[in-house]
């Protein structure tokens, strides 16, 4: 009777790790969230892990990187924004992010949102913004992005390991 108990615990934990799989994904994505007129700008992204890693160094100069992890990494807007003198109409975007140099990243808004983001089509490029880049004292760990709140607009900043990257938007009319 014992090992029947045993057994069936066994075959039981399977089953388990499976209903737990999308609770365990949950904790991989990311929400940020700014007020805008009519309504909320919004950014649905995959949050990697360090891990001991430094990826954004790895990337080489002229590359796309697809800001995230898993499902493609969605920037949505119910307004015109502005990026310095850059318009981008009110939508749904993917984000990625270009490596000009060492120390030059831009914004890269493109239309496609579908999928994993694995492979960047530039034809599709609709937006680009440049970063400003600074270095944080305490390495973070996990991925993260965030909207803050600015004078007739806001800042999109993304921050991983020691490199925060962040460039200002206003909302358009």
């Amino acid at each position: 009777m014992t090992k029947t108990k045993g057994l069936g615990w066994f075959l039981c934990l399977p089953v388990l790790s499976l209903l737990a799989l999308p609770v365990l994904a949950q904790d991989n994505r990311g929400k940020a969230e700014l007020n805008a007129p009519g309504g909320k700008i919004t950014v649905d992204y995959g949050r990697p892990q360090l891990k001991g890693r430094d990826p954004l160094t790895w990337q080489q100069d002229g590359a796309y990187w697809r800001m995230g992890m898993d499902a493609m990494t969605k920037f949505t807007t119910p307004v015109e924004l502005v990026f310095g003198s850059t318009k981008l109409a009110k939508g749904t975007y993917g984000l990625w992010l270009l490596k000009v140099s060492a120390d030059r990243y831009e914004l890269v808004l493109n239309s496609e949102t579908a999928g994993m983001g694995m492979s960047h089509d530039k034809a599709k490029d609709v937006a680009g913004a440049p970063f400003e880049k600074e270095t944080v004292p305490t390495a973070v760990e996990s991925f993260t992005i965030e909207l803050k709140d600015g004078s007739k607009g806001g800042t999109f900043v993304m921050t991983w390991g020691t490199v925060r990257l962040s460039s200002s938007f206003q909302f358009g009319k």
